[in-house]
């Protein structure tokens, strides 16, 4: 008998699955952490981004990861608006580790290279610079209020840039780098 009506299969992807799970140890969480989450949705509440105005869905996230549902949290950029605070942590009455949740997908989400295209220019320029963020014409601004046109930091540092570079290059970056790291 024919309803009219679409029906959506969402596959599961096991390997992926297992993979992200690794990820979640990695980080000192399990799959059955995330299901303990009771979707009170805190965390979302405390987010500076969310209050902001990003679209975040934890909810959906979370939802997602526990099921091993790839696409979701691969198409969802919301994870990359984090901006590492650790307030969902510290207000998660279920100890959820929320923020080490979205650095677990980003981990994987960048083995998958499912990131907005301005993460591998910043990780580019955090690479070769020491900074992922280089603001044009920073170095007129610097001499114009008094400072040196070059940063005390990797930027303004040959031998601390080189000696980062050569730290990164021990990273799981050097596995997974969309570009050379020379």
């Amino acid at each position: 008998m024919e309803t009219g009506r679409e029906t959506n299969v969402i596959k599961l992807d096991e390997e992926f699955f297992k993979e992200f799970e690794k990820e979640l140890q990695e980080a000192g969480m399990s799959i059955k952490d995330l299901r303990s989450c009771i979707q009170c949705g805190k965390c979302a509440g405390t987010c500076p981004m969310a209050l902001a105005g990003l679209e975040f869905f934890i909810k959906k996230i979370v939802h997602a990861a526990t099921l091993g549902l790839r696409e979701i949290f691969l198409d969802d950029s919301s994870v990359w608006g984090c901006q590492s605070c650790n307030r969902c942590v510290e207000i998660c009455p279920m100890e959820i580790k929320p923020y080490e949740l979205i650095q677990a997908i980003r981990r994987v989400s960048f083995r998958e290279y499912a990131m907005p295209s301005n993460t591998i220019d910043g990780l580019q320029n955090y690479y070769k610079l020491g900074h992922a963020v280089v603001v044009k014409g920073y170095e007129n601004r610097r001499k114009k209020v008094g400072l040196p046109e070059l940063p005390p930091t990797a930027l303004g540092n040959e031998e601390m840039r080189k000696k980062f570079q050569e730290m990164l290059k021990n990273t799981v970056l050097a596995e997974v780098a969309p570009f050379p790291l020379d």
